[in-house]
């Protein structure tokens, strides 16, 4: 559902000859307005004629943040350092903007140094340890983190990234345990509208009461624990299940007995609630099964038919073997930067002999099609991809798939359909470490970045192994 959006107000423009003050003044008027974007220009303005103490210095880095413009901010966070190389702030502030701007070295090293300037600085210790999980510094990533919570136990956003980096390195239990916190995080949404506010489930059975279970998160998540249903009806057979439209198709796979809808208004009753992520807790996934029903999700037969003729008859001369490819995922995700490709940079796929592509990428991404130049016939259908009972009948009709690490993996992996994911350095919990498999998935490949952001060697890797798959059939 969408409301009417409110007009933009009409903020008076800022003497040309305005003060320090006056420019500041300015910024704020733009943030409690709900455009804080709009003042990057001012914000530039400022930290030109600002005065330059550690503490103005400090404010202009974390008010571009605030604007969502960090980026930006990046040269006022080296001049602050160079002014004050004993500001434990500062040098904070700068291992993170490293960190974001993929230097990943130099940022533990400003992070180090913030840390022993100021131990008890829980900011310092967090950003230091989002810097060593992005570089597998992993115990140390652990411990600074954990620093950070101890420090201040209401950090949920340290609890969060605690619990990456805790179920990343298997440690299970505790990791699910802080995933919780993920809800407790700022710029996180309600999980529920404030009109349907319910008490959470505790994992107790419900045998008389009804449990409303809600698909959170990112579609990838949706599909990975999705699988959850078909057990969680056992301890409560009275349950309704939300999820959005281009994932229920799938969702409603899993079980017939629950009550399943889209739009708040269709709710209905409900005694407890529960996100679908938090069910790898309750049933203690990792060290205990992780439900392996391959595939657990399944293209409607004569639709997946219909898609297998609609591409002969698309290519009717194009060679039979056909992989799948995606190379970006959303760019608003956090981690786009890192996990997503070029379509260029796939160009080992397209020197595959016998081999025709299909193209699922959607977005913005998918406009690369238009550039495509290589030896291997490239099917687009990426703009009829409606929703994802659509995206697994084409699946269902491939032989591979190769993607980055977006929703096409772990709709591949629920198929049982073969896949390539090419990871980055640093990569999703769900992933682990130092594997070329996936316990969730028996039917992908991991294939991992050697260094931090440098995808050189990974899709040759690929194109490698399919082609040696090819020519032993």
């Amino acid at each position: 559902m969408t409301t009417p959006s409110a007009a933009t107000p009409t903020l008076a423009p800022v003497p040309a000859m305005a003060t320090a003050a006056d420019i500041w003044r300015a910024i704020q008027a733009h943030i409690a307005a709900g455009t804080p974007a709009a003042a990057g220009p001012l914000l530039h303005a400022y930290a030109a004629t600002a005065p330059t103490d550690a503490g103005t210095c400090n404010a202009v880095v974390a008010t571009f943040s605030h604007c969502g413009l960090a980026a930006e901010s990046l040269p006022y966070a080296e001049r602050t350092v160079a002014l004050h190389p004993r500001n434990a702030i500062a040098r904070s502030n700068l291992c993170e903007l490293l960190r974001r701007a993929g230097r990943m070295d130099e940022a533990v090293d400003h992070g180090r140094h913030a840390v022993g300037l100021d131990p008890a600085l829980a900011t310092g210790h967090y950003h230091l340890g989002m810097a060593c999980h992005e570089t597998l510094r992993m115990d140390d990533a652990i411990a600074h983190l954990r620093q950070a919570v101890a420090l201040d136990p209401a950090f949920a956003q340290a609890h969060f990234e605690l619990a990456e980096a805790l179920l990343l390195t298997g440690q299970f239990k505790e990791g699910w345990r802080e995933y919780e916190w993920r809800y407790a995080m700022r710029h996180v949404k309600p999980l529920l509208p404030p009109d349907h506010a319910l008490p959470a489930w505790d994992g107790s059975p419900l045998p008389d009461r009804t449990l409303l279970l809600v698909c959170d998160q990112g579609y990838g998540d949706v599909i990975q624990f999705c699988r959850y249903i078909e057990h969680l009806v056992a301890h409560c057979p009275h349950l309704v299940v939300a999820a959005s439209p281009p994932v229920l198709p799938l969702v409603r796979q899993q079980s017939s007995r629950p009550r399943y809808f889209s739009h708040w208004q269709d709710a209905g009753h409900a005694d407890c609630h529960i996100p679908l992520s938090s069910l790898p807790r309750i049933f203690n996934a990792g060290p205990g099964p992780i439900p392996l029903r391959i595939p657990y999700i399944r293209a409607e037969a004569a639709h997946a038919a219909a898609w297998r003729e609609r591409l002969d008859q698309a290519a009717p001369n194009a060679p039979r073997r056909r992989i799948g490819v995606a190379w970006a995922g959303r760019p608003e995700h956090d981690n786009d930067a890192r996990r997503s490709l070029t379509l260029a940079q796939l160009a080992p796929l397209a020197a595959l002999p016998d081999t025709t592509l299909v193209s699922l990428q959607v977005g913005a991404a998918r406009e690369q099609v238009r550039q495509y130049r290589g030896r291997a016939p490239l099917l687009d259908v990426g703009g009829l991809l409606t929703d994802y009972a659509e995206t697994a009948a084409v699946m269902a009709g491939l032989d591979h798939v190769v993607c980055v690490d977006t929703s096409v993996a772990h709709l591949a992996g629920a198929m049982g359909v073969p896949a390539s994911v090419l990871l980055p350095y640093a990569p999703d919990w769900r992933w682990m470490l130092g594997r070329a498999d996936s316990p969730w998935y028996p039917s992908l490949r991991l294939y991992r970045q050697g260094q931090p952001c440098d995808w050189s060697g990974v899709v040759e890797a690929v194109a490698t192994n399919l082609h040696a798959r090819a020519a032993s059939a």
